[in-house]
């Protein structure tokens, strides 16, 4: 079967640009910390071991249409800082990275926390990527329909630098369930991912 099709049979359906393209594999190593706090409920997590896998199964066939596979290296559970409870002006972003601490991150894979709630669905401002288990979100046609996920697939953008977009099924798009990346987003990607390994990119 080729790769066009396992990608729609992992979709359901959906058919991504250029997924066409015959791509040398990347693969990049992540490792995923599920953040506990007593003191701070909307910091700790219920996903379990097994949430994560599936979260990255769904995210690995988003990632198929770039020829890109983010690998588990290890799921742990983080504690978080003890710190104050947030105040109403601050952005939960700013709140949430402070709680985080970072000497237990690699030096060699992405480090990605998931947190109950906040307000962004997720961020990427530096590591770590944060994503949230409750987002909010509006359907698109063709989106997916596990909603963590496609937030992961989406911060994980962000890490090879690529921005928002305005097209509502764009795996880019705020807020939405869309999936999709265009040509020059693969290409854009796809020579990121290179440079995290230390690859020079083909030109």
């Amino acid at each position: 079967m080729t790769r066009f099709l396992v990608f729609i049979l992992l979709l359901g359906g959906v058919l991504p640009v250029c997924s066409h393209e015959p791509f040398a594999l990347i693969t990049l190593r992540v490792r995923v910390h599920l953040m506990q706090s007593a003191s701070n409920p909307r910091l700790q997590t219920t996903l379990a071991e097994k949430d994560v896998c599936a979260i990255f199964d769904e995210v690995n066939a988003i990632w198929a249409q770039a020829g890109i596979r983010f690998a588990l290296e290890s799921i742990g559970r983080l504690q978080a800082l003890d710190v104050a409870p947030k105040r109403w002006f601050t952005k939960d972003r700013d709140w949430v990275k402070g709680a985080i601490p970072t000497n237990q991150f690699s030096g060699t894979a992405i480090d990605v926390c998931f947190v109950k709630d906040m307000g962004p669905n997720g961020f990427f401002y530096g590591e770590p990527v944060v994503v949230c288990e409750k987002p909010e979100f509006y359907k698109v046609a063709g989106g997916t329909d596990n909603i963590v996920a496609r937030v992961t697939a989406h911060e994980l953008g962000h890490v090879l630098f690529l921005q928002h977009r305005q097209e509502r099924t764009n795996l880019m798009a705020s807020a939405k369930n869309g999936v999709s990346l265009n040509p020059q987003e693969i290409r854009d990607a796809r020579r990121r991912a290179l440079e995290i390994l230390g690859q020079t990119p083909q030109p």
